[in-house]
C-alpha cells in the first residue's frame, strides 16, 4: 500500500488502548485526507503522487521578522510569500486561499518593573 510509506505509517506500540486507538484514528484520518486531495486533483488532470504534492506545497513560506523600535518595544512581522503558479493551481482546485493570512504586525511591550527589580537576575550577573 503506497499510502503507508507516504504517510510514514508504521507499527507504534502504546501503553494504553486509548493511545493505540488514537494512533489508528489519526492514520485513517490522514489516509482519508490524502485520498480526498488526490481525487480532487486527479479530476482536474493533476496525477502527482503525495510526496510531489507535499514538495509543491512546501514552496510557499512564512517569514517572521523581529526587531526593536526606538521606544524599546519588540516588533514582530509575519508575512506569507506568494505561491508559485503550480501551487496556485492546486490551491484553486482545493478552494484554499493563496495566502493563508495577510501581513501581521505585533508589538510586545516591555513589562513594567517594580521598585528594586531589574530585567536580569542579579545573582546570575554576579557569578
Amino acid at each position: 500500500m503506497w499510502v503507508k510509506t507516504d504517510l510514514d505509517l508504521r507499527p507504534v506500540y502504546h501503553k494504553s488502548d486509548n493511545g493505540t486507538l488514537a494512533h489508528l484514528h489519526l492514520g485513517i484520518l490522514a489516509y482519508w485526507l490524502v485520498n480526498t486531495i488526490r481525487c480532487k486533483l486527479k479530476a482536474h488532470g493533476i496525477n502527482s503522487h503525495w510526496p510531489e504534492i507535499v514538495r509543491i506545497g512546501n514552496t510557499q513560506k512564512i517569514i517572521t521578522t523581529h526587531g526593536t523600535n526606538r521606544a524599546g518595544y519588540l516588533i514582530g512581522v509575519r508575512k506569507c510569500s506568494d505561491p508559485p503558479d503550480e501551487l496556485k493551481k492546486i490551491q484553486t482546485i482545493l478552494h484554499v486561499k493563496h495566502k493563508p493570512f495577510a501581513k501581521r504586525k505585533s508589538v510586545v511591550h516591555k513589562p513594567k518593573l517594580k521598585k528594586n527589580e531589574t530585567l536580569y537576575n542579579q545573582d546570575f550577573m554576579d557569578t
